[in-house]
């Protein structure tokens, strides 16, 4: 062994883990597959889904390449792509797919140096992505809910749909198993029911029985989700209003029964905040 590779095979046991210097031992090859610090070019290519010559031409910056990509060589001669690396090539792989070239993106991400650059590209790209799932994921529900209503099935599709929706939001604002577990208990379709059993007894948004059963949902999600009331009854008004909710709910319960909810929530929420209590003192106050 040269003193060039007895030096590097001495630098990699002072910052290996124990398995890699396992691997390393084994004769290198193993340790070429098991860096724990980086990715070879054809594992980036599968988790972001760039093809080879983009993610090659990222990393050239002569002619015809990005040079926005600058990955680390190792001793035995390849590349490899550390997290900072994979994110650049992750924000390449979603322009590509919006359809831009990679010269327009390259001009994008010229700003991107350091860590706090890329956390800011990937919220706005976090954001984008979740406007646009929310946009099918209502243009879905409305289909299938319409589809329900005109072939007269089984109406508990209606309450399964808002629920799902429900999870789906609350996940954004609390703890998964918490959002998951409100969904399976039917919360926001059990909600829309009792306000439109109060409507049908024509009672108004504003009255008290209409702003007890909003308050008491408030205190659930409140509870469950380890939010402030204020936050539970955001939560509430988001999840009431997603992208599919007012045609699913009306479709179910009948037309304006939306509407009402909505009124009612809102007139529920700005009763507690006038009054300053919280979601304990209101549900102590209905009992």
């Amino acid at each position: 062994m040269t003193s060039e590779k007895k030096n590097a095979v001495g630098q990699m046991g002072c910052c290996c883990s124990s398995v890699e210097q396992v691997s390393w031992k084994k004769g290198g090859q193993g340790m070429r597959d098991e860096v724990a610090d980086g990715w070879k070019i054809s594992q980036v290519e599968a988790l972001v889904g760039l093809p080879r010559r983009d993610i090659q031409r990222a990393c050239y910056e002569g002619a015809g390449g990005l040079g926005i990509v600058k990955p680390r060589n190792t001793t035995w001669g390849w590349r490899v792509y550390e997290v900072p690396d994979v994110a650049k090539l992750f924000l390449l792989a979603q322009g590509r797919r919006q359809g831009k070239t990679l010269d327009e993106v390259r001009d994008e991400l010229a700003s991107c140096e350091g860590a706090r650059d890329a956390l800011r590209k990937l919220v706005r790209c976090e954001q984008a992505a979740r406007e646009a799932c929310d946009a099918h994921a209502g243009a879905s529900m409305s289909a299938r809910a319409l589809r329900c209503a005109i072939e007269q099935g089984d109406v508990t599709v209606f309450a399964g749909l808002i629920d799902a929706s429900f999870a789906e939001d609350a996940r954004a604002f609390c703890d998964a198993h918490a959002a998951l577990g409100l969904a399976a208990e039917g919360l926001l379709s059990k909600l829309f029911a009792d306000l439109a059993r109060v409507r049908a007894c024509g009672q108004a948004p504003g009255s008290n029985e209409a702003k007890e059963i909003c308050a008491a949902s408030v205190h659930a999600v409140s509870e469950r989700c380890a939010l402030r009331a204020a936050d539970a009854g955001m939560l509430l008004a988001r999840a009431m209003n997603a992208s599919g909710m007012g045609l699913t709910c009306e479709l179910w319960l009948g037309p304006a029964t939306w509407t009402y909810a909505n009124a009612a929530l809102e007139a529920s929420r700005i009763d507690m905040h006038a009054r300053g209590f919280s979601t304990e003192d209101a549900i102590e106050s209905r009992e």
